[in-house]
């Protein structure tokens, strides 16, 4: 499990540098190494609380898609609380909850595949 949150969490930080950079304005070598740092950070806490999530829910005996989605977003909200002073609600809407929800969606792919096989 660990191995796969680690590859999630590498595929999410490619993903959302690349879109962030490109939707931006200004230039992109700027752009590309603020990105990178803010979301290696952002996704690396996150890639943390997905790994205590998905030990809780494993615990619990209840394995389901829709309580770790779930709690995937109360994280999501959760984090940038803690660590932003200002416009906390932009940087919630618009990198917190997409990256948070990207990461979910290539986790739950991953975890399907691997399941799969």
């Amino acid at each position: 499990m660990i191995p796969r949150k680690f590859i999630t969490a590498i595929i999410t930080l490619i993903l959302s540098v690349s879109i962030y950079s490109a939707i931006s304005k200004g230039p992109i070598s700027e752009n590309i190494s603020s990105y990178f740092f803010i979301l290696t950070f952002a996704i690396l806490c996150g890639t943390l609380m997905s790994i205590i999530i998905s030990y809780f829910v494993r615990n619990r005996k209840f394995n389901s898609f829709a309580l770790r989605l779930f709690l995937h977003i109360v994280i999501a909200v959760i984090l940038p609380m803690i660590f932003v002073k200002e416009h906390y609600f932009q940087i919630m809407f618009y990198m917190s909850l997409p990256v948070s929800t990207c990461y979910f969606v290539i986790d739950e792919l991953l975890r399907f595949n691997s399941n799969r096989s």
